[in-house]
């Protein structure tokens, strides 16, 4: 046999673990949070006096932070009543090799797209911030102001995020 470790899939948490309430605490923090950002990208805009409006579609790098937003949001609701399973019985619902790896490999691709989203986000309103409007400088401005707040909330989603991702490592156990 070779020198790689081999993994027990069926080797449950003892019932102390903390592994359970941790994970379905991650999840769901995950989507109140890309919810709340979700909720504020697509109600902030500004009006300007010509009657013109400024939104998040009006700059590519928000439209790519909604797509992040929306992917983990409904990544995390698809996962929850998995987590929530898993902390009643503390055994999974689906204890499969396939579906494990599924949700391993889910939550590094999700971690990886909500953290671009977030880098997007807080890296275009900095950058935003620093140009110098000739009309209605204080309405762009406020807009950029307004566009800090979910960029907050995908850098705590994107926190949590990482750690459902750790935590889907540790479903494989080491014999």
């Amino acid at each position: 046999m070779s020198n790689y470790p081999q993994y027990n899939l069926d080797e449950k948490p003892s019932s102390s673990s903390k592994i359970p309430l941790i994970t379905l605490g991650a999840r769901v923090v995950t989507l109140a949070t890309l919810l709340v950002s979700w909720g504020v990208l697509q109600t902030s805009e500004v009006t300007f006096d010509n009657g013109a409006r400024l939104t998040y579609d009006y700059y590519r790098s928000y439209s790519y932070t909604l797509f992040a937003v929306i992917a983990g949001a409904v990544y995390n609701l698809l996962h929850i009543p998995f987590a929530i399973y898993f902390l009643i019985r503390k055994k999974r619902l689906i204890n499969h090799k396939v579906f494990r790896q599924i949700e391993l490999y889910g939550d590094k691709i999700i971690f990886g797209i909500v953290a671009t989203g977030a880098g997007t986000a807080l890296g275009a309103t900095m950058d935003l911030q620093k140009i110098v409007y000739n009309d209605d400088n204080s309405k762009y401005h406020d807009f950029l102001n307004l566009m800090y707040i979910p960029s907050a909330f995908v850098w705590a989603g994107f926190v949590t995020c990482g750690i459902s991702s750790i935590l889907s490592s540790l479903s494989f156990h080491k014999e």
